[in-house]
């Protein structure tokens, strides 16, 4: 049984400060657990209905401490208005940015993505087309906040992301690898040709990408809104779904 102190210091997690106090955060939902409890990153503490627990017991590491809770407790413990059987408490993964990419990597730069559920999306959507790299400005949404991870759907398992100065990435690889910016006004990415190794730069929601950035970007490219100008009365994409089909077409083109 979970004691009234490690309800309170699980419940914390929903806060950033103490996420990054702890080193931890939290991942709610039968798919997510259980994939943690086979994935490489440290999972430590498990909370879970026992019904749950008695169906995958043999998945639960002997050594991982778990909870036996019930609807209500889990309930107390969940941000979710409909709390999914099961909740881990992980350690937060200390992945060190590469100082090399290799010559065929995509890569993703996120300029002040700051809405949860466009970040979790545009990992999952990383995850899918095989992106394994997602590096945030500092200002991004936090990736450990509940809602992001809940919208990765897992795929913060196998994506890694790191959070560093966009520019100073950018300016050290200049040369060695090709920026591609994501502008309302950019070149059609249809009539792009593609070039490996390759960045994707997503700018904020409202704003786009800012011009310190903006300044290291090779090529500015735009998804177009239809065959005449006229078609669509939508002044933007939402950044999820640009980034989503700006990997598409770069996977396409790149094979």
């Amino acid at each position: 049984m979970l004691s009234s102190n490690q309800i309170k210091h699980i419940q914390s997690l929903r806060m950033k400060k103490f996420r990054d106090q702890h080193g931890l955060f939290m991942a709610e939902g039968d798919k997510i657990v259980r994939e943690l409890l086979g994935g490489p990153l440290e999972v430590d503490m498990l909370c879970a209905l026992p019904e749950w627990i008695s169906r995958w017991r043999a998945q639960i590491p002997k050594e991982l401490t778990c909870h036996e809770v019930d609807q209500k407790t889990l309930g107390r413990l969940s941000t979710s208005q409909s709390p999914n059987q099961a909740l881990a408490v992980v350690r937060q993964p200390a992945y060190e940015l590469p100082s090399s990419f290799d010559k065929k990597d995509l890569i993703l730069l996120l300029d002040t993505i700051q809405d949860p559920g466009n970040l979790g999306s545009i990992i999952r959507t990383a995850d899918w087309f095989g992106i394994r790299h997602v590096l945030c400005s500092h200002n991004t949404a936090d990736i450990y906040n509940p809602k992001v991870i809940q919208a990765t759907m897992g795929s913060f398992i196998r994506t890694k992301v790191y959070y560093t100065d966009l520019a100073r990435v950018m300016r050290e690889h200049k040369g060695q690898m090709f920026f591609y910016g994501t502008f309302i006004d950019g070149k059609n990415v249809f009539d792009t040709a593609v070039r490996l190794p390759a960045a994707i730069v997503i700018g904020n929601e409202s704003r786009g990408i800012t011009e310190e950035i903006a300044r290291f970007v090779d090529q500015r490219i735009g998804i177009p809104s239809g065959s005449h100008t006229d078609i669509s009365g939508a002044e933007s994409l939402n950044a999820g779904i640009a980034a989503g089909i700006m990997m598409a077409c770069f996977r396409h083109m790149t094979g």
